[in-house]
């Protein structure tokens, strides 16, 4: 097996400055990638950019981008500008349908037929970056008469973020890689294989590589970062896209639990159904031997780019668990 890159995820506070700084030490301590998440804070686009003047050779992907709250237009200009910045061959565009909290709630946007959008998205920036017009008409998007004018410092590699089967699906036959969110070790092999099955219909031979985000908590009180996981995951977990996505990894009663607390409003149904077992097989928690241990864990699953989310509170909490979990 091939070695797995190693990586973290930002951000991790509220200043842009400060994770600027973190990404700048994740470089310094041998990390090889970070990945940007776009959650309606810090605007990934910026984020990236400024980490990628701020360092050297720390590769920079989006993971991921909602593809309902940017048109293809905006994210094509953007991706290209990001690139400019970081040289070629530093930066990845994830694109992903997000969640219906975040496009529906959060930004007003319908959540249709995401599947759809995603492949689309992709496909109307595929021929952005490679032609000098584009006009595409799907049934989710209309581009007319396109022309990027921001030349990319290279080529700018598209990965879909993915969880179920359709998605995964997709990601194979259309992406350059896949990154996931929330999916048990347990689980790992079977989602690449749905991967390979999309692949295969496009007729590509080599395995897409997979990153995904882990929640990561070092701590010698291994108790109270089960406690603290607990907490933070159950209300992602208790969202319909992760709840049957963990429905569908072997988890049902956990999900079913989880999901009536959350519609029950009642916080110990929800805790209960995030059993220690389930965190165990979807995050890292313990000391640095033990997070150390569940890393290699999830590369012998299958991972290709184990991705640490510090779960902290601070700028110096998050500097400390890259530091403790820095590659050797």
């Amino acid at each position: 097996m091939t070695a797995a890159r190693s990586a973290f995820s930002l951000p991790l506070v509220s200043s842009i400055a400060e994770n600027v700084e973190l990404a700048q030490l994740g470089e310094q301590l041998g990390y090889e990638d970070v990945w940007i998440a776009d959650t309606a804070t810090i605007d990934v686009f910026v984020l990236a950019a400024m980490v990628g003047s701020a360092t050297a050779a720390l590769r920079i992907g989006t993971a991921v981008i909602p593809v309902f709250t940017r048109p293809p237009a905006l994210l094509a200009a953007a991706a290209a500008s990001v690139s400019q910045v970081t040289g070629p061959d530093r930066f990845i565009l994830g694109l992903g349908s997000s969640s219906p909290a975040i496009v529906d709630d959060w930004c007003g946007i319908p959540f249709e037929r995401p599947v759809t959008r995603v492949r689309e998205t992709i496909e109307a920036l595929r021929s952005m970056f490679s032609e000098p017009k584009t006009t595409f008409s799907g049934d989710t998007l209309r581009v007319k008469n396109f022309r990027l004018n921001v030349p990319s410092a290279g080529e700018i590699p598209l990965w879909i973020g993915a969880q179920r089967p359709m998605m995964a699906g997709t990601a194979g036959e259309f992406a350059d890689g896949v990154a996931c969110n929330f999916i048990p070790a347990s689980s790992i092999q079977m989602f690449k294989q749905t991967v390979a099955d999309g692949a295969a219909r496009a007729g590509k031979t080599d395995p897409l590589p997979l990153v995904v985000r882990l929640q990561t908590i070092v701590t010698d009180d291994r108790a109270s970062g089960l406690e603290t996981l607990r907490a933070s995951i159950g209300p992602y977990l208790a969202t319909p896209t992760y709840n049957s996505f963990l429905a569908s990894c072997g988890y049902e009663a956990e999900a079913a639990k989880i999901k009536a607390g959350w519609e029950n409003r009642n916080r110990a149904d929800l805790a209960a159904g995030v059993t220690d077992e389930l965190i165990a097989d979807l995050t890292i928690v313990g000391d640095e031997a033990e997070c150390r241990e569940r890393l290699e864990a999830f590369t012998d699953a299958g991972v290709d780019i184990p991705m640490i989310h510090p779960v902290v509170r601070s700028k110096d909490e998050a500097a400390a668990m890259l530091k403790a979990l820095a590659p050797r």
